[in-house]
C-alpha cells in the first residue's frame, strides 16, 4: 500500500482569543464544565513586594481551521524589566471536533517586587498571541480603631 504525501502541521497564527483573567480558583463539575472563582481585576497590597499563595490565569481560544499553538509559553511581566514568574505549556492542539481551547496556568508563589500594571502574557513560537494586564495597587491601612473619611 503506498502512502500520498503527508500533509504538514498547521501552525495557528489565526486563533481568535475568547478570554483572558486572572483568578483564584477554579472547579470542575462531572460533566467537565468548568467554574472561575474569585476572577481577579486588580490586586491591592499594603506593602511590596507581596507574595501569591496561588494565582491562576486562563487563556481561551478558537480557530475556524484544525491546526496547533506549540511551544507556548505564559509570562508574568512587571511594567519594567524580566518576567517575574514564566511557565512553559504543552502544545494545544485545535481539531475538527474541537475548535476550542483552554489554557488554565497556576503560578504558586510568586513575588510581585512594586505596584504597577503587570502583564500576563500567552505567547506561542515566541509571539504573544494574547495578553491581559493586572494592575497591582499600594493601599493605605487605617487602623483598626480609626474613623472613616467624613
Amino acid at each position: 500500500m503506498q502512502q500520498g504525501p503527508m500533509e504538514p502541521i498547521r501552525i495557528a497564527t489565526d486563533v481568535q482569543v475568547q478570554m483572558a483573567f486572572a483568578c483564584e480558583n477554579f472547579s470542575t463539575d462531572p460533566m467537565q464544565r468548568v467554574t472561575f472563582h474569585n476572577i481577579i481585576e486588580v490586586m491591592n497590597a499594603p506593602q511590596f513586594p507581596i507574595q501569591t499563595s496561588l494565582l491562576y490565569v486562563v487563556f481561551g481560544f478558537q480557530r475556524n481551521v484544525p491546526g496547533f499553538l506549540v511551544q507556548c509559553r505564559v509570562e508574568i511581566v512587571p511594567p519594567e524589566g524580566e518576567p517575574i514568574a514564566a511557565q512553559g505549556l504543552q502544545d494545544l492542539a485545535f481539531r475538527p471536533d474541537q475548535m476550542v481551547q483552554r489554557a488554565i496556568v497556576g503560578f504558586q508563589g510568586t513575588v510581585w517586587p512594586a505596584p504597577g500594571q503587570y502583564t500576563v502574557r500567552f505567547a506561542s513560537r515566541g509571539q504573544a498571541i494574547a495578553s491581559f494586564v493586572l494592575p497591582l495597587v499600594q493601599v493605605q491601612v487605617r487602623p483598626p480603631n480609626a474613623q472613616p473619611p467624613a
